[in-house]
């Protein structure tokens, strides 16, 4: 795991810094009231990655890492009309629903061309992460941080080039390239790499391969429905209760613990699952859940620690003056950071086993139980109320799947 970690440590640093300079400019040129606009197109942009393709690509890594070269040519084949399809559905939706959905996302008139860039920009985000998940399914570590990294650079300088041109609503756009554009590295990568697997990307069908993968767009689907709408209803809360400048400055800190954990969970995607994928006995799988488990834990509170140390000039280096108050965040936030990235370890094994059950249950405990603290703690605290319910979710979520993890392994190994 340290080569792939190794690799996937050059290009996720790449595209974390891409990633917090298109925040440090938008937070420069619009202030707290931008970020916590932009925030809500930000989680509207992960929902799209999703949706676009049909939330299959794990299951194409898993089965791309599992199975011979017949199985493979129906897995990607089955893919390639799936995502073309769900694109298509995409596209037209954005298109004729602009309007509410700008309505929706801003809370004010005026921004569904923005949606109906995003119906275009929407293709992008679906095929890129569909050549990267092959990618990762072959464990090509070297493939995969080369996509990466292209698309870093083509996002942040698309960003540049849209805010320039276009202002706010421009930056916005921007902001759906910085992920969409990796499209073209991942196409030419493969190309390069893996010419086989790109000539299996003819669109057929599979019924039998389209049920398997049913299964993780069920899962996907779940997250992507439920977690973002907790961010949203979050948002808004804080915007009610405390204001723009409050959401903000919340937007900004989550912004924060995304970039880094990137950084953290890339090594997992491409080596955790399809490891895990390959691996049936109940042993072997509980040796590699625990070295992941050490190695995640003790880097994320390594990397959290050193960010509390030094929050006031991440603040000034990231952001402006106008987010002093967002020191008050870190601690609560990079505490429940170090358990989400633990329970990240159990997911991806949920995931190889194609849980369905388990995974739904988690993730709707983590729905219920997010919204729920927030509507106590938000009102009273603002944006320290809502790092504060995160970190009560993650206590809660870790110690959930550590449990049901155990009696996983108590039970197979009867």
């Amino acid at each position: 795991m340290t080569g792939v970690a190794a690799w996937t440590a050059v290009s996720t640093v790449l595209k974390l810094a891409a990633s917090l300079l298109v925040m440090k400019l938008l937070a420069v040129s619009y202030g707290p009231v931008g970020v916590g606009l932009a925030g809500n197109l930000l989680t509207f942009v992960t929902v799209l990655t999703t949706f676009a393709g049909g939330g299959i690509y794990n299951g194409v890594t898993k089965y791309v890492a599992a199975l011979p070269e017949d199985g493979r040519r129906r897995v990607l084949g089955t893919s390639a009309t799936v995502v073309l399809g769900c694109s298509l559905l995409v596209g037209v939706a954005l298109l004729v629903l602009a309007d509410p959905i700008g309505l929706l996302l801003f809370g004010r008139d005026g921004f569904a061309g923005t949606v109906r860039a995003l119906a275009v920009v929407q293709f992008g985000l679906a095929y890129a992460s569909l050549y990267q998940s092959i990618l990762k399914g072959r464990c090509d570590a070297t493939g995969t941080a080369l996509s990466v990294i292209g698309g870093s650079v083509l996002g942040a300088s698309a960003y540049w080039i849209c805010g320039v041109l276009g202002g706010y609503s421009g930056a916005l756009i921007g902001l759906g390239l910085l992920p969409a554009l990796a499209v073209v590295p991942s196409y030419l990568v493969l190309r390069h790499r893996d010419r086989d697997s790109l000539r299996m990307l003819r669109p057929s069908w599979d019924t039998e391969t389209a049920r398997r993968l049913g299964k993780f767009a069920i899962m996907v689907a779940v997250t992507a429905a439920l977690l973002p709408s907790a961010h949203i209803f979050l948002r808004h809360l804080l915007a009610d209760a405390h204001g723009l400048r409050e959401a903000g400055i919340w937007q900004g800190m989550s912004k924060i613990s995304d970039s880094y954990l990137q950084l953290l969970t890339a090594p997992l995607s491409l080596y955790l699952l399809p490891t895990l994928s390959r691996l049936s006995d109940a042993g072997e799988i509980s040796r590699e859940v625990g070295r992941a488990l050490r190695f995640v834990l003790v880097a994320a509170g390594v990397v959290a620690l050193g960010l509390w140390l030094t929050r006031d000039l991440v603040i000034a280096m990231l952001y402006s003056g106008e987010f002093t108050a967002m020191r008050e965040l870190f601690a609560w936030q990079l505490c429940g950071d170090v358990l989400k990235v633990g329970a990240y370890v159990f997911g991806y094994f949920v995931l190889a086993r194609a849980s369905l059950r388990f995974y739904v249950l988690a993730e709707v405990s983590q729905f219920v139980l997010l919204c729920t603290i927030s509507l106590i703690l938000i009102p009273a605290h603002g944006a320290v109320g809502a790092t504060q319910a995160y970190l009560v979710t993650y206590v809660a979520h870790f110690t959930l799947c550590c449990a049901v993890f155990l009696l996983w392994r108590r039970k197979a190994r009867r």
